[in-house]
């Protein structure tokens, strides 16, 4: 079976400013939801998750995905995931193996070439309802150079017709305190740091109230310490709002650190093949770094990735 998946309701300021495979944006209920992000959420705070794994129902689920492009390219084959609320699952793998192309697909950018993808167990349509609601987060900030922080985290709303006003304004103010860049809304993006600019990305994707968040490699740039940093941001963030985060990475390191369930991808063609649990409590800081819990589940991701590397060397 095939199923085709356009025009997806997506983080819309990330839509307008990715250069690559993007649909046209569906109208989005953000307006409605928008006092919600002002006054605070009823999503369950970080004691309503201590230990790694309370999934809930089904948030996106793909079921023998293949992708094949135009050239012949096979860039996924038999594609299977699913991923439950609350989770934080990474994908992990070697370069050119899918992981930005399955995340896609995931956002309901582009088409497969065979196989289903359903959101809450229903078709995309159900995507941008009210507490069905997803953002993109990709590699690069993606911030427009000419526009303030402020300007740059408020355009989702702009694009989803929310007018400026007392409302939108304070939604704005409440990411940016999140993220820890209150004091930064009048900057542009060329006066922050690098790691600086990937809060305000975040903050971007927040401002809408997603359910899913999907995040494409953001801290692959960055130095390892601010990287631990953002790290230890995002793990708060997800226990306070109560996300679903599928998070594409090629460190075996952040994966175990952020996971819940670590997915192990094998390349030529995409293909799923090996998920390691990583049954470890919440909240996890500096100690879980260096334990010896964190070195065991760091030997078993990377095993897994050698056995996907071999299988990808013996199918040529």
């Amino acid at each position: 079976m095939t199923e085709r998946v356009t025009q997806p309701w997506v983080q819309p300021s990330l839509m307008a400013l990715d250069d690559a495979d993007c649909g046209t944006m569906k109208g989005t209920p953000a307006a409605r939801d928008l006092k919600a992000v002002q006054a605070g959420s009823d999503k369950p705070s970080a004691a309503d998750m201590p230990y790694a794994h309370q999934p809930g129902r089904a948030v996106v689920e793909v079921a023998g995905v293949d992708k094949v492009y135009a050239n012949g390219t096979v860039a996924l084959k038999g594609a299977n995931l699913e991923v439950r609320e609350r989770e934080f699952v990474s994908l992990l793998g070697p370069s050119g193996c899918g992981k930005s192309t399955l995340l896609r697909i995931m956002a309901g950018l582009g088409e497969v070439s065979q196989g289903k993808v359903q959101w809450w167990e229903q078709d995309y349509d159900v995507v941008g309802q009210k507490g069905r609601k997803l953002a993109f987060v990709f590699q690069n900030a993606t911030l427009m150079p000419w526009a303030r922080v402020r300007k740059n985290v408020r355009l989702p709303l702009e694009l989803a017709g929310v007018k400026s006003g007392p409302e939108s304004e304070a939604a704005v103010d409440r990411v940016l305190e999140m993220v820890g860049l209150k004091d930064f809304g009048n900057a542009f993006p060329r006066e922050l740091s690098g790691g600086m600019q990937m809060r305000a990305s975040i903050a971007r994707a927040m401002v809408t109230e997603p359910n899913l968040l999907l995040m494409d490699e953001p801290f692959g740039a960055l130095d390892e310490m601010t990287r631990n940093k953002l790290n230890d941001d995002v793990l708060r963030l997800w226990q306070e709002r109560g996300w679903t985060i599928v998070f594409v990475t090629h460190s075996v390191y952040e994966a175990v650190y952020l996971s819940n369930r670590v997915v192990v991808m094998g390349a030529r063609p995409g293909r799923i093949v090996e998920e390691v649990v990583i049954d470890a409590p919440y909240p996890r800081g500096a100690d879980f770094r260096v334990s010896t819990e964190f070195a065991g589940y760091c030997k078993q991701v990377s095993q897994a990735l050698e056995r996907a590397s071999s299988h990808a060397q013996e199918a040529h």
